[in-house]
């Protein structure tokens, strides 16, 4: 696959569209409301894209399987070419979180050896283009609110997404960080 290549598919979460270009990952725009809205997404951020609903079936049905509930290590070929070291440091870092666990924001700016960064870590984490399979969505804030979220759903997915993976929330909607 030399150019740059989409697919387009509905899940139980809402429609996802997922990018790519010569074998490697660019993009997740997951949880839109329609077909007509992921196509939109998609095709207004990349010039010169075809659609190939074959060339991206591994991640596609990798995707599908995790948002129905099926415990995935995702282990694709990324492109993150075009953002900045931090940003990439800070995906890389969230990629480390496995499934089922949470960390906070100021674990991930300790991890990278900069522990006043926590905001930094949130704002790269917002701009996250391949969300699911750069779990953001286990990055929460250290009182155990959510935090934020940037994909369509907002918070409300964050939330679907963790409980998927197991977790529970106490009244006030928080998690139990433990680690």
């Amino acid at each position: 696959m030399n150019e740059t290549v989409y697919s387009i598919f509905d899940t139980n979460f809402g429609w996802c569209g997922i990018v790519g270009k010569e074998g490697r990952l660019l993009e997740i725009a997951p949880f839109l409301h329609t077909e007509e809205s992921a196509y939109s997404y998609v095709v207004s951020k990349y010039t010169d894209i075809a659609l190939c609903p074959g060339c991206l079936k591994e991640p596609k049905e990798a995707i599908e399987r995790y948002l129905a509930g099926e415990r995935m290590d995702f282990e694709f070929s990324l492109d993150l070419s075009g953002y900045t070291e931090f940003q990439r440091k800070v995906w890389e870092t969230t990629m480390s979180i496995s499934y089922g666990e949470i960390r906070t924001y100021s674990w991930i700016s300790k991890k990278l050896g900069n522990p006043k960064s926590s905001r930094a870590v949130g704002t790269a984490l917002a701009k996250n283009p391949l969300p699911i399979v750069v779990p953001c969505h286990r990055v929460i804030r250290s009182d155990g609110e959510l935090g934020g979220y940037s994909a369509e759903g907002g918070i409300e997915i964050k939330g679907k997404l963790l409980k998927t993976e197991g977790h529970k929330f106490d009244v006030k909607g928080r998690l139990h960080i433990f680690y």
